[in-house]
């Protein structure tokens, strides 16, 4: 059975749109994108992972290691959701009509190169290439190929979710696949800070006052800052590494643990640029901000 990795999106948007304040300008891209991925994906299974034995799981967890599950990805599923997603970006924004037949082009001719399966790096770096060429801009390069493999993987990494034992696991990293995080909640039910990992969607809790990408636990070091009016997204800040990540107070939001942060993540790019302007980088390594926005600030 095929089990869609956002298909209560429409819901997720309607609560964004009460929730943040200029979203309401992204959503038709955003829908029209989870819209024609859930489609492609309904069309085009992607085989599931063979289940891990749960033993073998809980002790390496236990040792503090992660999984690091990083399966090759199938080059014609990527590319088949890449130039699927495209298509719809046309649709909701005819201007981009230039950008999409290049895209499509530039996506044909990495399908014929390649292999039929590929590792994550080369995909990322077919990204790091558009965006080099400005075929797309950082922020929808970011947004069209974090939301692909996320999809790619979630599926593929289901079977061995399901026998993951996070309540052992402390790391900053995630438990699954060894990914750094960009955003996680307070959950509603304890307060406690609650990773979400970008990838593969597991979630794991962290110290509320340390920091996952350097381990630096000095309050005086870290800190967070949030946006008037949309104080259920705290950026949280380390001084030590500079870095940060976004939180949404599930206890503001009456979260029930079947929320789409990743939604919500593209809702508050707002943050994300503020945080870039104040000179911090996403510690997931995702830049979801233009450097012609950075630059701005000293205009």
């Amino acid at each position: 059975m095929t089990i869609l990795p956002h298909k209560n999106y429409r819901e997720e948007i309607d609560r964004c749109i009460r929730l943040y304040d200029n979203f309401s300008e992204a959503v038709p891209f955003v829908e029209k994108a989870y819209s024609a991925l859930n489609e492609y994906i309904l069309e085009n299974p992607i085989e599931a992972a063979a289940p891990l034995d749960e033993m073998k799981v809980y002790e390496t967890l236990q040792k503090g290691q992660s999984l690091n599950c990083n399966p090759l990805l199938d080059t014609s599923a990527v590319i088949g959701m890449l130039k699927k997603v495209s298509l719809a970006m046309n649709k909701t924004n005819p201007i981009l009509k230039t950008t999409v037949k290049v895209l499509e082009e530039a996506s044909d001719r990495f399908l014929a190169e390649k292999p039929e399966k590929i590792e994550r790096n080369e995909f990322m770096e077919f990204r790091d290439d558009l965006v080099k060429e400005n075929v797309l801009e950082q922020d929808m390069a970011t947004f069209l190929f974090s939301i692909i493999i996320s999809s790619f993987y979630r599926q593929y990494l289901q079977p061995v979710s399901e026998v993951l034992r996070t309540d052992i696991w402390e790391g900053g990293d995630c438990p699954l696949c060894g990914e750094k995080p960009h955003f996680g909640m307070l959950r509603s039910s304890d307060g406690a800070k609650q990773f979400e990992c970008w990838l593969c969607g597991t979630r794991w809790v962290y110290s509320r006052v340390k920091c996952p990408y350097c381990g630096n636990e000095e309050r005086e070091e870290l800190g967070y800052f949030s946006v008037e009016g949309m104080e259920t997204c705290r950026v949280y800040f380390c001084r030590q590494c500079c870095q940060y990540y976004k939180i949404f107070d599930g206890r503001k939001l009456k979260m029930d643990g079947a929320e789409i942060l990743t939604i919500h993540n593209l809702a508050t790019l707002t943050h994300d640029l503020l945080a870039r302007r104040e000179g911090f980088s996403p510690g997931s390594g995702l830049e979801w901000v233009n450097q012609s926005e950075i630059v701005d600030r000293h205009d």
